[in-house]
């Protein structure tokens, strides 16, 4: 069971020890992203991400590379659209090391002018690999065309634009009022102690402060449309989908039971239908994504164009097929044990329990237990699968779009 403890400065450290593991997994998560860049460039939570790997008094930004992979381990960062996190992972032993290494970067970044500039084209980069891989881009189209006129719809990394109109004294002024203790969730999960955990969070981040705050937004307003992005592929690539749940909403265990019997596996309904018994694509799945303020389910899939309709018609059919009916009694429970499984897998490993407790403090403001979970998922019921259901999948909801060599038009009223 996770431990929680709270600084004097309103920073939280929250620890799993595992002691029967050899690894330890620490992050440092900061309740910003880029749903919180009203007031500066597009991707700058992602631009300042990388530049605080660039140095600090203490360490070049090499010798911060150097340092975790010296003794076998590994340390990076990803920034989502309400949170970004500083991780490493690495042996019990060398934890000290590791959370020196996430304090310096975190709090002693030297956000170098020089430096900066390179990022800036090393991002640029970024955006130019991520246009050409089509698999993802489409999700992005999607979440714009779902909410066109809400910070959800905005993409992560930015635009070519937004990051070349980015300057050194905009980053600086960000990381100076975002980057704030009450804001800053210090994940652990391994083989360590929790009071070993706490004394060296303690040690690095009790003097930590600072004014500001980040950026409110409200609840966003969904849009039911269609979009397309051309490219010369062979394929198309397609996302289907609906608003979603938010991440706390009491249904959301409910919605993922749903999901993973719509798509989210290989005896999945969409899966078994178009795929197997088809055979009109490689690949096809769906998912939730679930925020502090709302969310959104999708089905994904690639095929030919010509195939495309055929695979909506599929989609469609399956989405209709839950919602007027259900699950029928086998397929929930089997469809439960697929969920509970992939709970209880996920916290064999240091690094996903060490992101599963973080983002549930950020999220919840406590910790979920896995045995929670575990209940959550084990007490949906068939009544709990038609309610969610009918509220997701109604006609005037649905947005979609398509990313590939032409413009397909769907009805998708006219299916369900």
């Amino acid at each position: 069971m996770a431990y929680k403890h709270v600084l004097a400065n309103g920073l939280r450290v929250v620890v799993e020890p595992m002691p029967h593991l050899y690894s330890v997994a620490a992050g440092i998560w900061v309740g910003i992203g880029s749903c919180h860049e009203a007031a500066a460039p597009g991707g700058v939570s992602h631009v300042l991400e990388h530049m605080l790997f660039k140095g600090t008094p203490k360490r070049s930004a090499k010798e911060i590379a150097e340092a975790m992979e010296s003794v076998g381990g590994q340390m990076n960062a990803f920034t989502s659209k309400e949170h970004t996190c500083y991780y490493a992972k690495c042996l019990g032993e060398h934890f000290g090391l590791a959370l020196d290494l996430l304090a310096d970067i975190f709090l002693n970044s030297l956000l170098d002018e020089e430096e900066f500039e390179k990022e800036k084209q090393v991002i640029l980069e970024e955006i130019n690999m991520y246009d050409d891989t089509p698999d993802d881009l489409v999700h992005d189209l999607f979440a714009a065309t779902l909410w066109p006129d809400h910070v959800y719809g905005l993409p992560i990394i930015g635009t070519r634009e937004s990051v070349n109109s980015l300057t050194i004294k905009q980053l600086a002024e960000y990381y100076r009022k975002a980057y704030l203790p009450r804001f800053t969730v210090v994940s652990v999960a391994g083989k360590i102690e929790r009071e070993q955990a706490v004394e060296q969070a303690a040690r690095y981040f009790s003097a930590f402060g600072g004014l500001g705050d980040k950026a409110a937004y409200e609840k966003p307003q969904a849009a039911s449309a269609n979009s397309f992005l051309y490219k010369d592929i062979e394929q198309m690539h397609l996302c289907l989908g609906v608003p979603g749940l938010r991440e706390d909403d009491d249904d959301y265990y409910a919605a993922q039971v749903l999901n993973a019997a719509l798509g989210g596996g290989a005896s999945s309904r969409l899966f078994q239908e178009a795929r197997e018994k088809r055979g009109l694509t490689y690949s096809i799945y769906s998912y939730n994504s679930g925020y502090s303020k709302g969310g959104y389910w999708a089905a994904y899939s690639s095929a030919a164009a010509q195939k495309m309709p055929e695979v909506v018609k599929v989609i469609m059919n399956e989405i209709s097929g839950i919602r007027e009916g259900g699950l029928p009694e086998a397929e929930l429970e089997r469809t439960k044990q697929q969920v509970k499984g992939n709970i209880l897998l996920g916290f064999e490993s240091t690094s996903s329990v060490m992101i599963k407790t973080g983002k549930s403090e950020l999220a919840r403001g406590r910790v979920l237990s896995v045995q929670e979970m575990v209940d959550k998922v084990m007490a949906v019921g068939p009544e709990d699968i038609r309610r969610v259901a009918a509220a997701l999948f109604q006609k005037d909801r649905f947005a979609l779009s398509t990313v590939g060599p032409e413009e397909i038009a769907f009805d998708l009223k006219s299916m369900i």
